[in-house]
């Protein structure tokens, strides 16, 4: 396991009760809406885009609603929270670069990246891939409000189009990246799956 790479951050006058490795409820909560939504989304509209398979289309964008919504939601939370605040500071911090080429090293002497709430491999993957969800998201949306006639935009639907279609596949192979590393951790005996017990923090 590579080792955990320190960094300091200014957070507010309110000090973080919790540690920075643990996952506060509402955090999970969050979390597991994200991984429902996104995982709902994102096969479905690789269904119809790849195999013209439309089953599932029509709660698309009763599904894209509720995703755009919680995106907002989580957001908030990250900019808004001491808990949110330090998560925004692992993912661009300026020891970043260097966590990172350190985990790859690691990575490449058969020694698995860190992971958590850290500078390294594992948090530039999620803010990427966080990152995009939120622009295809959000593009979808403004797409839709266009299409609707809900708001003037020039362009603005086929730029949603756009993002959706090229994205889509893109955020696929970080999908699949993300499960697929989890996983390997959690088969390795890290206690990954603990960001799913809602019940409790930690």
């Amino acid at each position: 396991m590579a080792d955990i790479i320190p960094i300091s951050v200014s957070l507010s006058s309110n000090a973080v009760r919790e540690s920075s490795a643990d996952f506060p409820v509402y955090a999970k909560i969050l979390h597991l809406g994200l991984v429902l939504s996104v995982t709902f989304e994102l096969w479905n509209s690789l269904a119809a885009l790849w195999f013209a398979d439309f089953t599932w289309f029509p709660l698309h964008v009763l599904a894209g609603l509720i995703l755009t919504g919680w995106l907002v939601l989580t957001w908030l939370t990250y900019l808004l929270t001491p808990w949110g605040r330090h998560l925004l500071a692992t993912w661009f911090s300026w020891r970043t670069p260097r966590a990172v080429a350190h985990d790859i090293s690691g990575l490449l002497r058969g020694k698995l990246p860190s992971h958590g709430v850290q500078p390294g491999l594992s948090s530039l993957w999620q803010a990427i891939f966080f990152i995009g969800v939120s622009v295809v998201t959000f593009g979808g949306f403004i797409g839709w409000l266009v299409l609707r006639g809900n708001l003037h935009l020039p362009g603005g639907a086929q730029l949603g189009l756009t993002l959706m279609r090229l994205g889509t596949p893109l955020l696929a192979y970080f999908w699949i990246g993300h499960v697929f590393m989890a996983f390997y951790h959690a088969l390795r005996g890290d206690a990954l799956w603990r960001i799913f017990a809602v019940w409790k923090r930690g």
